[in-house]
C-alpha cells in the first residue's frame, strides 16, 4: 500500500503529471491525421514528419537532456523542459501549416526530453529511501504507460468537441499545473558539466538524415539524389559519431556498453518493439480514418492495442517474479511476433474482427517485454553504469519509434482515398520479421552472463535508473 507521504508528494506530482503529458503527445495526434491531411493539406510524408518530428528530437536530445539535468539540477531542468513544452504546445496550436506543426513537434521533443530525464532525477532526489523510491517508480510508470494507451482514444474525444488544435492547447493549464508542483520541490545538487557538443550534433544529424531519406524515398524512391545524400549524410556522421565517442573520457554513450551481447540484445529487442508498435499506430490511425471512421470512433477502434498496455504491465511484473527477464523478454516478443504475423495474413479479409485479435496480441507482448527489458538490460551492465544504460536502452526504442512510422510510410504507399490492403499486409509481415530477428538474437545473447565493463559517465549514484516506459 502506498504511504500518505508519497501520495502527498509535490515531487511525485510533478514527476507523473510531467510525464502523463508527454506520454499523451506521443500517441494523441495519431487519431488527427485525417483532419490534419485535410485541414493543412499535409501528404504522407508531412503526416509523418508530425509525428517523427516529437520523436527523433525526443530520441536524439534524451542523452544530453541527463547531462543538463545534473549541471542545473532536476528542480531547475525540469522547469526549463516544462516552460519549453509550453511554449511548443502553444505553436502547435496556432500552426497554420505542416511545417509550422512539424517545427511545434519538434520543440516538443526536446522539452520532452528535458522533462522525462528531469522527472526521474526529481524522484531519485526527493526519495533517497530505496523503497519509498520504489513505490515512487511504480506510480510514475503507471501514470505514464496509462497516459500511452489513453492518448489515441483521449485525442478522438477531444477532436469529435473541438478541433485538433486543442489536443495541443489543452496541455497548457496541465502543464502550468506541473510547472507549480515543479516549483514546490525540493532544489537538488549540481554536478560539473559534461555536455559533448559535437557528439550531439553529429547524434542528431545521423538520426535525423536517416529518418529525412526513409519519409523522402517513400515518394520519390530509393534512387532518388536527395535520399541518396540523406543516407550518406545519416552514415558518414554515425561513423564519425562512433570514432569521436571513442576518444571521449565522459562520452554520450561509451561504446564498451556493447561488448556485453546481453546488453546489445535488449536495445535490439527495444528498437524493435517500437518499430512495430509506432508503425503500427500510424498504419492503422491513417487507414481507420481513411475508411470513414470519426476520430473518436478511431480511438475506440485502437483500444485493444492501447489498453492491453497497462493490464499487460502487471502480467509481464508477474512473469518477472515468476520465471524472470529473460523468459518474460522472450514470451513478449512471441506474442507480439504472432499479432503482427495474423494481421499480416488477416487483414482485409473480414474487416475490424480480423484486426482486433492482432491488436490484442501485439499491444500485450510489447508492454510484458518492455517490462522485462528494462530489467535484463541493467543487470548487463556494470551498476556503476546503470543510469546511462536505462537512457541508451530509451533511446534505441524512441529511434525505433521514428524508423517504424517512416519505413511504414514507405510501404503504404502514398495517401489516397484508402489504404490498400495489400500494402498494410507488406507492412505488418515486415514488423514480424523485426520482431522475429529480435526474438531470434534475444534468444541466443540473452543464454550469456556477460556484463559490461564500461567506464562510469560520472553521473550515476549507484542507484537503479528510473526508465520510462
Amino acid at each position: 500500500m502506498i504511504r500518505n507521504s508519497l501520495l502527498g508528494s509535490p515531487a511525485l506530482a510533478a514527476a507523473c503529471l510531467g510525464f502523463v503529458i508527454i506520454s499523451l503527445d506521443a500517441t494523441v495526434a495519431n487519431v488527427a491525421l485525417g483532419d490534419l491531411r485535410v485541414t493543412l493539406n499535409a501528404d504522407l510524408s508531412s503526416l509523418e514528419w508530425i509525428l517523427n518530428a516529437y520523436t527523433v528530437t525526443f530520441a536524439g536530445l534524451l542523452l544530453s537532456a541527463g547531462a543538463l539535468t545534473d549541471r542545473l539540477g532536476a528542480r531547475r531542468g525540469y522547469l526549463l523542459g516544462i516552460a519549453l513544452f509550453l511554449v511548443a504546445s502553444i505553436l502547435c496550436g496556432v500552426a497554420q501549416t505542416a511545417a509550422e506543426l512539424v517545427f511545434g513537434r519538434a520543440l516538443q521533443g526536446a522539452g520532452a526530453a528535458a522533462v522525462v530525464s528531469a522527472s526521474m532525477a526529481l524522484i531519485a532526489v526527493n526519495f533517497p529511501d530505496l523503497k519509498m523510491r520504489s513505490k515512487a517508480v511504480a506510480v510514475w510508470a503507471m501514470c505514464g504507460g496509462s497516459a500511452t494507451a489513453a492518448g489515441p482514444l483521449a485525442g478522438g474525444s477531444i477532436l469529435e468537441l473541438s478541433g485538433w488544435r486543442t489536443i495541443f492547447l489543452m496541455n497548457v493549464p496541465l502543464l502550468l499545473l506541473a510547472y507549480h508542483f515543479g516549483r514546490l520541490t525540493v532544489h537538488s545538487p549540481q554536478k560539473g558539466w559534461s555536455f559533448d557538443f559535437l557528439g550531439q550534433v553529429l547524434g542528431i544529424v545521423a538520426l535525423g538524415s536517416l529518418t529525412a531519406g526513409l519519409v523522402k524515398a517513400g515518394q520519390n524512391g530509393f534512387g532518388n539524389l536527395e535520399v541518396v545524400a540523406a543516407f550518406a549524410a545519416s552514415a558518414i556522421s554515425s561513423a564519425l559519431f562512433i570514432a569521436v565517442e571513442k576518444r571521449r573520457s565522459e562520452p554520450m554513450i561509451p561504446t564498451s556498453l556493447f561488448a556485453s551481447s546481453r546488453f546489445t540484445a535488449c536495445c535490439v529487442a527495444g528498437f524493435a518493439v517500437n518499430f512495430g508498435f509506432y508503425g503500427l499506430l500510424f498504419a492503422l490511425s491513417l487507414n481507420f480514418r481513411l475508411g470513414g471512421l470519426s476520430a473518436f470512433q478511431t480511438g475506440l477502434a485502437l483500444m485493444p492495442l492501447t489498453l492491453c498496455l497497462s493490464v499487460a504491465n502487471f502480467v509481464g511484473a508477474l512473469l518477472i517474479a515468476r520465471f524472470g527477464a529473460r523468459l518474460a523478454i522472450l514470451c513478449g516478443l512471441g506474442v507480439a511476433g504472432i499479432g503482427y504475423l495474423g494481421l499480416a495474413g488477416g487483414v482485409g479479409l473480414d474487416g475490424y474482427a480480423w484486426t482486433m485479435p492482432g491488436m490484442l496480441l501485439i499491444g500485450a507482448g510489447s508492454a510484458i517485454t518492455v517490462t522485462a527489458l528494462s530489467m535484463e538490460a541493467l543487470s548487463a551492465v556494470d551498476a556503476s553504469n546503470a543510469g546511462i544504460a536505462g537512457a541508451t536502452l530509451t533511446t534505441a526504442r524512441q529511434v525505433g519509434g521514428a524508423l517504424g512510422v517512416s519505413c511504414f510510410g514507405i510501404l503504404l504507399g502514398g495517401v489516397g482515398r484508402s489504404v490498400e490492403v495489400d500494402r498494410l499486409q507488406l507492412a505488418f509481415s515486415t514488423a514480424t520479421s523485426v520482431i522475429l530477428v529480435a526474438f531470434m538474437l534475444c534468444s541466443v545473447a540473452l543464454r550469456t552472463g556477460d556484463v559490461s565493463t564500461a567506464k562510469p559517465d560520472g553521473n550515476s549514484d549507484g542507484n537503479p535508473p528510473l526508465v520510462p516506459k
